[in-house]
């Protein structure tokens, strides 16, 4: 899990929700024309705000959570996941399909 990916997320709390609600609808064994339809919503949503804050996606993707000590990294984990459970938001959707969609997105980005 990229930490740095879902602090950003937080801080953007009206868009994570957003997208939270467009990922519900997203099957892994759905055809990949279904599929491509959730990434894309999802990408609307979050591309905006990467261009209107001038976000390299590159700083999103790059693995800082490996230069963290153990003991912030687990402190940090901790403070993210207590945030999600305040949301509402069902942390194994967010682990399981919002955050690898959001990453695919930023690292398809970073080629460009």
């Amino acid at each position: 899990m990229n930490l740095k990916v879902l602090q950003w997320l937080l801080k953007h709390k009206n868009v994570l929700l957003q997208i939270v609600d467009v990922s519900k609808g997203f099957r892994k064994d759905a055809k990949y024309s279904d599929q491509w339809e959730i990434v894309d919503k999802i990408a609307r949503l979050l591309i905006p705000i990467l261009e209107a804050e001038a976000v390299v996606p590159k700083l999103l993707t790059w693995d800082v959570d490996a230069l963290d000590t153990y003991e912030n990294h687990d402190v940090s984990v901790l403070a993210c996941g207590a945030e999600v459970q305040a949301m509402g938001i069902d942390y194994k959707l967010l682990i399981d399909t919002i955050l690898p969609i959001i990453i695919a997105i930023l690292e398809a980005l970073v080629r460009k």
